[in-house]
């Protein structure tokens, strides 16, 4: 092997190292995290998606997500009022910012909400704000019995004037491989301050009627859709990226 072909395999190799080392779900226990962990995990994982629509024109994108997943009990303290929910996006705690207006650029972020992960990093968080180790970890014990998405930000008025039933009917998770759409099986608005919600929390059945997995082992991703009014969210989650030390985690 040539000396130059030696220094690519060695400079991939350790570009892959780092990779993996600033991936904290994979070689910490959750414990150990801190807060840079958490942030990264609540902000830049493949967990979390941030959302983008210009509401005066424009397709929406979709990027990195939010600076935080802030909240009531969660993330960044602040947020919905309801107990032991977090809000993530919403660092500061603050209510949404009002109806949308022309040209105004509405920024969300859509987390897998019933994750290992996520539920760890924000009982993480809370106990890196002080709050002790046996109080913050109390929900981790309850274990999913369905698959939520969470849709939060600051501008979640844009949703505000419809009621849960309405954000059911346009609603949908949807596997890339069977191409099949799942209605979400209940809907919860969490509100914050001024009566404002803070998150939106869609919850989706693990099996079907018939006992068989809604998700199946070897689908590789999957679509969420809602919307609201004018305003049209849709993420892909990469299935295959969602695993910690456990194995896969959705």
């Amino acid at each position: 092997m040539s000396k130059k072909l030696m220094s690519l395999v060695a400079a991939g190799l350790l570009m892959s190292a780092v990779t993996y080392a600033s991936d904290a779900w994979k070689d910490k226990d959750f414990q150990n995290w801190d807060q840079k962990d958490v942030q990264k995990i609540l902000t830049d994982s493949p967990w979390s998606k941030k959302f983008q629509y210009a509401s005066g024109g424009g397709a929406p994108t979709i990027s990195r997500p939010l600076q935080s997943l802030g909240g009531a009990a969660g993330p960044g303290g602040g947020g919905a009022t309801t107990g032991g929910a977090g809000s993530p996006a919403n660092p500061a705690g603050r209510g949404a910012s009002g109806p949308e207006e022309p040209d105004q650029q509405i920024n969300l972020t859509v987390s897998w909400y019933s994750s290992r992960t996520i539920r760890e990093a924000m009982a993480r968080q809370r106990e890196l704000a002080g709050t002790p180790p046996d109080e913050a970890r109390k929900k981790l014990a309850e274990p999913a019995t369905g698959y939520e998405v969470a849709v939060s930000g600051p501008d979640l008025a844009a949703f505000g004037k419809f009621q849960d039933d309405d954000l059911q009917a346009h609603s949908y998770l949807m596997a890339r491989t069977t191409k099949e759409k799942m209605s979400p099986s209940n809907v919860i608005i969490l509100r914050g301050q001024n009566d404002q919600p803070a998150i939106i929390i869609f919850e989706f059945a693990k099996t079907t009627a018939s006992g068989g997995p809604t998700i199946a082992q070897n689908d590789k991703g999957v679509v969420f859709s809602t919307q609201a009014g004018s305003i049209p969210i849709k993420v892909q989650f990469d299935l295959s990226k969602m695993t910690d030390k456990q194995g896969a985690d959705y």
